[in-house]
């Protein structure tokens, strides 16, 4: 069996922090004893409150999640503050969370190049910012659709709850992809020459102005547009711990009506 520092040290090498935004704050979360044996990984999306009492109640001994535990700087470790209320609850339990999140998004095989094959793109490129960010993938789909035959296929493929559009006048046939909060990398999209955009989150005024900046957006779902990735981190770990047992834990609180 692994440690949790053998483990945390595997996925690093796969995804490392050379690729994560400046802005990030992922990697090894907590860990109280790193030579602890790690013989069941719960992978989601989030570590919410629900997801950490079922990896307490569940014996799981490491979570591995996309979205970090701890984004922003704590500044009390209280039972106040929720991000610490859970971090003392794990701890207490001594069980570890490792977070991989916009390095696994730009990593090679990583979120986006998944997403990528699940839309059935050709010509994969990434898709970068100015600055030099991987933010996503452009790759052109097999057959030129209209906006709504592309919404539905979308809504299909990524088991989506809904997918709102917005027409930029053009057949969808070039199409760049970001999953999760990609409404900052429109102009990216634009610059590399999509004539469609496809993320997790765009902002309504955004949308709106759609046909006066040339593209055709589309919003699938934060949770739809990256939830994918905890089959990927499951097989993955699998694969090099044979041993190892994991489960899956939904950590969607977002509802549709």
């Amino acid at each position: 069996m692994p440690t949790v520092e053998t483990l945390y040290q595997f996925l690093n090498s796969k995804f490392p922090t050379s690729l994560s935004c400046d802005w990030d704050n992922d990697g090894l979360m907590l860990a109280s004893d790193p030579n602890r044996e790690v013989i069941r990984v719960l992978c989601t999306l989030d570590v919410t409150e629900e997801a950490a009492d079922y990896a307490i109640a569940n014996s799981f001994d490491v979570i591995v999640s996309h979205h970090p535990l701890i984004f922003k700087p704590l500044k009390a470790v209280n039972y106040n503050d929720p991000v610490a209320r859970r971090c003392m609850k794990l701890l207490k339990h001594n069980v570890s969370v490792m977070s991989f999140h916009t390095r696994l998004d730009a990593a090679p095989g990583g979120l986006n190049d998944i997403f990528a094959k699940l839309l059935q793109l050709t010509d994969v490129e990434t898709l970068t910012t100015p600055d030099g960010e991987s933010v996503g993938r452009i790759g052109s789909i097999p057959t030129p659709l209209d906006c709504t035959e592309f919404a539905v296929n979308v809504k299909k493929t990524l088991q989506a709850e809904r997918v709102r559009y917005a027409r930029g006048g053009n057949v969808v046939s070039r199409v760049a992809i970001c999953g999760g909060d990609g409404k900052d990398y429109v102009k990216a999209a634009i610059a590399a020459g999509a004539d469609s955009y496809l993320t997790g989150q765009l902002s309504y005024n955004l949308m709106e102005d759609s046909a006066a900046i040339g593209i055709n957006l589309f919003e699938a779902g934060h949770f739809h547009t990256e939830d994918f990735i905890c089959s990927y981190m499951t097989l993955l770990i699998l694969k090099e711990f044979t041993q190892v047992q994991t489960g899956y834990f939904n950590s969607n609180r977002v509802a549709t009506v």
